[in-house]
């Protein structure tokens, strides 16, 4: 095995705790966790809230865009092959959706982490369908 390659782990008792815990604050910020427009809806909301606030008045948002990402990675995983997993890199020890052969891996936090630094809009519906055409073409 390659030493830089990925160590990917099925969820332990404790990474199943955390993922229900997100799921839940992403049900509580109102999101259907079947719905990718729902998703988008709560991603752009948060965003638009955000900037209407005094910057000297904002707070961490990663609470927030952790459980938007997680609620995308769930209808992902709902609608593939994919899988929840941990993954452990340079980069630390993360959720994610990874396929049986562990060939594709997606950390659903990194797009919307990219997308919140560019303030970017009506990327998520999008982005969603083409994750779930990569897991379903890498059968």
């Amino acid at each position: 095995m390659n030493a830089d390659a990925p160590r990917v782990e099925e969820l332990d008792t404790r990474s199943r705790i955390t993922l229900r815990e997100w799921l839940g604050d992403a049900t509580r910020l109102g999101i259907d966790l079947d719905s990718p427009d729902s998703i988008e809806r709560a991603y752009e909301r948060y965003v638009d809230e955000v900037l209407a606030t005094p910057e000297e008045e904002r707070v961490d948002p990663t609470p927030t865009l952790t459980a938007i990402a997680i609620a995308m990675g769930e209808y992902i995983r709902r609608n593939s092959d994919a899988e929840w997993r941990i993954v452990t890199d340079e980069q630390g020890r993360d959720l994610s959706l990874s396929m049986a052969h562990e060939t594709q891996i997606l950390f659903p936090i990194d797009p919307v982490a990219d997308s919140w630094a560019a303030q970017a809009r009506g990327w998520l519906v999008e982005f969603v369908r083409a994750a779930i055409q990569m897991f379903k073409d890498g059968r």
